[in-house]
């Protein structure tokens, strides 16, 4: 009933608005004199806003506005009669849609029905436009038409015909623009694996593109359905979802297509994670103890230098651990074993639909270097810790992580080794009384993360926590193919674990709440969650 009132609101004023002055003009017309205008008018103003707060709510707007001041006309044209009087003035035929016949375009092309002629063409595939344009408005014969696009009369005629159809069937609409579509300033995007050619990012930086991905999210769209829906000509419709097929984002199923990437709509995610959470405090208990019981062994690999306290191990710690039970749950695709494309390239990209949570799930994970020196970040999205001291460069991973390998001295270094030290002095590293690189961060090498490992898999609770991963995992992709078409379902288990990832946030706001993690007092020098991998 409040959607029927506001659609009346809104037609009311779009009467009021732009209608008004074309109706005294009209009845100005048809009497001849400004007083029997202005009663006119107000007669057909009174029928149009009584009908609408009875909740009529017309197919076409326009049309219907005509029509009645059509009919009020002839009202008053008999009374005048009836008195002896003259009516002067053309026909309102000017202003309406005539109801068929060979002349029905010709009937169109007056005052603002050219308007609604010039949106329904740019809804109409090209091969009929162009012959509708060519025969009405360049005036071509359609032999001249036949012969300048090299078909035969008789195709044209049919064509023709079939134009004025959906012409005629178009203008009659009340069309509603993007009733469907999100707000794509309302949706973000995160990708994952390696993508040199830009995409899927350098695509879906407009609103077009986006707009579109958006509408066709679970939902088989034509090109016309997508040209109408969202306001779009179709010749532009054709060239930006042609991009995006290319793209790998749009599938094409006969004529329809659908996007190709899961975008979690704001009830999909509020189901995610609330699923996510029912096992939360249990996993955050398991890790807990995991960390509590094996903290001394963990210190004895050498991972962290003396300088770097519990709190520093533990950061790292958490993620790692819920990483690795999904790791050994046996279900899904690896989020680094991410979906191939037809460029050759491997990455995933997942659509997110704005939606406020009782906490920030979100953890990025970021690597640089090479492979023989990487650089590893958990990016914590909350707290303030998601720039932290900053992430490095290339060249600073490959220095730290030689200096780390060879022990080496400042002294040792290079001119231009010097500079890249002072981008890393004081943030990821400093250097010790004697002389020599002492790193600030995490150390890992093959052998620790392997003995790690052994530490994290040999623990009473591990099998445990696979199990409360494997479920999470299991509540999750029967939302997720609840809320999605088939044509995802190839890939479900790389968004299923995309999603696995904000258990490790909830693990950390568990436990900073528990006291087991403790936040640091300047986050601008801060290094949690960062570790140098030397191969």
């Amino acid at each position: 009933m409040q959607q029927t009132n506001e659609m009346c609101d809104r037609l009311i004023k779009e009467f009021t608005e732009h209608y008004m002055e074309k109706l005294f003009y009209f009845c100005l017309k048809k009497t001849g004199n400004h007083a029997d205008a202005e009663d006119l008018t107000q007669d057909i103003a009174l029928q149009i806003v009584v009908s609408l707060n009875k909740g009529v709510i017309p197919t076409s707007f326009s049309a219907w506005v005509w029509q009645i001041a059509r009919n009020r006309y002839c009202v008053w044209a008999k009374e005048k009669h009836r008195r002896n009087e003259s009516v002067t003035g053309a026909d309102i035929g000017d202003y309406e849609i005539s109801d068929g016949g060979e002349n029905t375009l010709d009937n169109m092309i007056h005052a603002e029905q050219m308007a609604l002629l010039r949106r329904e063409l740019a809804f109409v595939g090209s091969d009929y436009r162009n012959i509708v344009v060519a025969y009405y408005i360049e005036n071509q014969s359609v032999r001249e038409i036949a012969s300048s696009l090299s078909l035969p009369v008789n195709t044209v005629k049919s064509k023709l015909f079939r134009a004025r159809e959906l012409l005629k069937e178009g203008m009659s609409m009340a069309r509603e623009f993007g009733k469907r579509s999100y707000q794509p300033e309302h949706v973000s995007f995160a990708a994952s694996g390696s993508q040199p050619s830009g995409l899927p990012w350098r695509v879906v930086n407009r609103k077009i593109p986006n707009n579109i991905l958006l509408h066709a999210s679970n939902n088989p769209s034509t090109l016309e359905e997508l040209s109408v829906e969202l306001g779009v000509a179709l010749p532009y419709m054709e060239e930006e979802v042609e991009i995006l097929h290319r793209a790998t984002l749009l599938e094409k199923q006969g004529d329809k297509y659908i996007t190709k990437f899961f975008i979690l709509e704001k009830d999909c995610r509020i189901e995610v994670y609330r699923a996510l959470r029912e096992g939360a405090h249990e996993r955050s208990r398991l890790i807990r103890e995991f960390m509590d019981d094996t903290m001394h062994d963990i210190r004895a690999l050498g991972i962290a230098g003396e300088h770097l306290d519990d709190n520093v191990i533990r950061w790292r710690l958490v993620p790692h651990v819920i990483d690795s039970a999904m790791e050994h749950m046996g279900k899904g695709q690896n989020v680094f074993d991410a979906p191939k494309r037809a460029n050759g390239e491997s990455w995933g990209f997942v659509g997110y639909e704005e939606t406020e949570f009782p906490e920030n799930t979100v953890m990025g994970h970021n690597v640089y270097g090479n492979n023989h020196n990487t650089f590893w970040v958990y990016k914590c999205n909350d707290y303030h810790l998601w720039d932290q001291c900053g992430d490095p460069g290339f060249d600073e991973v490959i220095l730290l992580c030689d200096c780390i390998r060879k022990n080496r001295l400042i002294s040792s270094f290079t001119d231009a080794e010097r500079a890249v030290w002072l981008r890393i002095d004081g943030r990821y590293a400093h250097a010790s009384e004697d002389g020599h690189v002492v790193p600030d961060v995490l150390v890992l090498t093959e052998e620790t993360v392997e003995r790690l490992g052994e530490l994290l898999r040999g623990h009473k609770h591990f099998e445990t926590l696979v199990r409360n991963a494997a479920e999470a995992y299991d509540r999750v992709e029967t939302i997720f193919k609840k809320y999605s078409h088939k044509v995802l379902h190839k890939h479900m288990g790389y968004y299923v674990r995309m999603e696995l990832h904000a258990m490790r946030m909830m693990a950390i706001h568990d436990l900073v709440e528990a006291g087991v993690l403790t936040l640091p007092e300047d986050v601008s020098k801060s290094t949690l969650g960062m570790l140098a991998f030397v191969h």
